[in-house]
């Protein structure tokens, strides 16, 4: 009973500086593969080095929270408290960028315990992975073409999408008394010949606008 109790408020915890550099080394070498791993298969509109610094920095201060709390049952369990009253507001747009932080997170976990070789190894594949799969899959062609005309050459634009983009499918049409707004889902690969087509639909007399969106939301003209 004694020593269950002692295990539920003991906050004495054996602090090893030669441990506790030592993980902080392998968890920056790890951290440094993190980063570059997202540096390289990164695919989406704006590359953030601040959010890939950001992950170096998690990974060595969840090294470091794990080497205070060692084996105290009482620190970890008011570390908890402490960390369930902070609200994190920033909304994360790419869900990859919410797998890379629970990977920077396991690497602080797994170096503060001292659990090296899993964490190295763990993370060596991770990465390996990752780069194959952002370097070897396909990206999806699929753009939203978005067109904005007056009433009478909707029409033709109609007629021009069918035409020039044999996968189409209408998926929006806003008429107004200033103008009419197609919206289109189109599969288009990047090309001369291929953006030529939007060029021929801005070319129709009545149309103002021809925007085509990724569904990344990365604008190609």
């Amino acid at each position: 009973m004694n020593k269950f109790l002692n295990l539920l408020f003991s906050t004495e915890t054996t602090i090893r500086p030669g441990m506790s550099i030592l993980s902080m080394f392998v968890a920056t070498a790890l951290s440094a593969v993190v980063y570059f791993v997202y540096k390289v298969s990164f695919s989406g509109v704006t590359y953030s080095k601040r959010f890939n610094t950001t992950l170096i920095m998690l990974s060595l201060i969840t090294t470091i929270v794990m080497n205070i709390l060692g084996n105290s049952l009482a620190l970890s369990m008011g570390m908890v408290g402490a960390l369930s009253i902070v609200r994190f507001r920033t909304a994360i747009k790419d869900p990859r960028d919410t797998a890379y932080i629970f990977w920077a997170i396991t690497i602080g976990l797994g170096c503060g315990s001292g659990n090296y070789f899993l964490v190295g190894v763990g993370t060596l594949i991770v990465g390996a992975v990752t780069i194959f799969i952002s370097k070897n899959i396909r990206d999806d062609d699929s753009y939203l073409l978005i067109v904005r005309c007056n009433r009478d050459a909707a029409h033709l634009v109609r007629q021009k999408a069918e035409t020039l983009y044999t996968a189409n499918k209408l998926r929006g049409e806003t008429i107004t008394n200033d103008y009419t707004e197609l919206v289109y889902q189109i599969k288009h690969k990047t090309g001369k010949a291929n953006s030529r087509r939007n060029e021929i639909i801005k070319d129709i007399e009545g149309v103002y606008t021809v925007n085509m969106v990724a569904r990344s939301g990365e604008t190609l003209g």
